[in-house]
């Protein structure tokens, strides 16, 4: 195997880990199965450009043809912003995409169910909000829900809870009303006699 594809799919690898994505959530998400998504990541397989357009994708990342000359800054561009993502914001991109995960696997079964849709759209929107520590934490506790939930009719009562939760917790985020400035003193009420 060259050493570009090799690099290729090291990137891949890591973007897959770094994500919080086991190798079947990303099969959900593609829609490959488990056992491809293995051979592509250790190069048992030769890897379509589409293929590799949609890996990459589905990881959040872009492929781009770039100039050789400009190869130097654009790697140090890209390492600059890599170093700057916070240990929260990569944990809010594990969560969301565990929770995207589960909902591509569970529309594949029943890819016209309403409920799963809006519970799309409630993570969709939530996705642009700055969660709190426990917003995260009851985001992910729901996500690991989604994840264990067996596909199927039966799921769907349970798919309606989880998707109020996230409504509720996407609404109480959305209409919270900012603190109002504290004054830098307060004159007391109670003395009268000053």
């Amino acid at each position: 195997m060259p050493y570009a594809t090799d690099e290729i799919l090291q990137t891949l690898r890591g973007a897959r880990e770094y994500s919080g994505l086991s190798q079947r959530d990303l099969s959900a998400r593609i829609g490959v199965p488990q056992s491809h998504i293995s051979k592509i990541e250790s190069g048992a397989t030769d890897l379509r450009l589409s293929s590799l357009v949609e890996f990459a994708r589905a990881l959040d990342y872009e492929l781009v043809l770039v100039p050789r000359k400009a190869l130097p800054a654009v790697e140090a561009i890209v390492s600059s912003a890599s170093a700057t993502l916070s240990v929260e914001a990569r944990q809010r991109s594990q969560v969301f995409h565990r929770a995207q995960a589960a909902l591509a696997r569970l529309s594949r079964d029943d890819p016209e169910a309403a409920e799963i849709r809006r519970l799309d759209q409630t993570l969709r929107e939530l996705a642009n909000f700055q969660l709190g520590k426990n917003d995260l934490e009851a985001l992910r506790a729901i996500a690991d829900r989604l994840m264990k939930l067996p596909a199927g009719p039966a799921a769907l009562p349970i798919i309606e809870r989880v998707s109020r939760q996230l409504r509720g917790l996407r609404n109480r985020i959305a209409h919270a009303l900012p603190q109002a400035p504290r004054p830098a003193y307060e004159l007391d009420e109670d003395d009268e006699d000053a």
